[in-house]
């Protein structure tokens, strides 16, 4: 997590990381990103993971995430699976590439939106019968 915010910051700010640390510094080991308040200026403080493995943290995570949100393969590779990623088939004769414009456009009601959404992908790799589905609705 420490490590994600530091990269989405460092893009943000078109800097290195280690720019970003010295920026953020609060002390030897800790960083954190300055907020505004109506009292005035604050720090969130970022924590590193070790840190807080004596608390219970329990997270919910939706279970198109759990399922399908941690794959990290390029088009291709996901092709040459021969898997539908919304039915799970490995049967079908013909595999089909499923594309949206932009993630943020769905809405997450339909299954193969909320599996799109938790991959943040704008494609996806279905068997010809669910791509018919999801545009024809059978």
């Amino acid at each position: 997590m420490e490590y994600s915010c530091l990269k989405t910051l460092t893009a943000k700010h078109r800097t290195k990381i280690s720019k970003i640390r010295d920026k953020y510094r609060i002390g030897a080991k800790k960083w954190g990103v300055p907020y505004e308040t109506k009292a005035g200026i604050k720090r969130r403080q970022l924590t590193k993971f070790n840190e807080i493995a004596s608390k219970k943290c329990e997270e919910v995570i939706p279970k198109e995430t759990w399922i399908h949100g941690y794959t990290m393969t390029t088009l291709e590779d996901r092709l040459k699976t021969r898997k539908c990623e919304l039915c799970g088939n490995t049967n079908s004769g013909r595999y089909e590439i499923h594309h949206v414009n932009k993630v943020k456009n769905l809405k997450g009601k339909k299954p193969w939106e909320k599996i799109m959404i938790a991959k943040k992908r704008k494609t996806m790799v279905v068997c010809h019968e669910c791509h018919q589905k999801i545009h024809h609705g059978f």
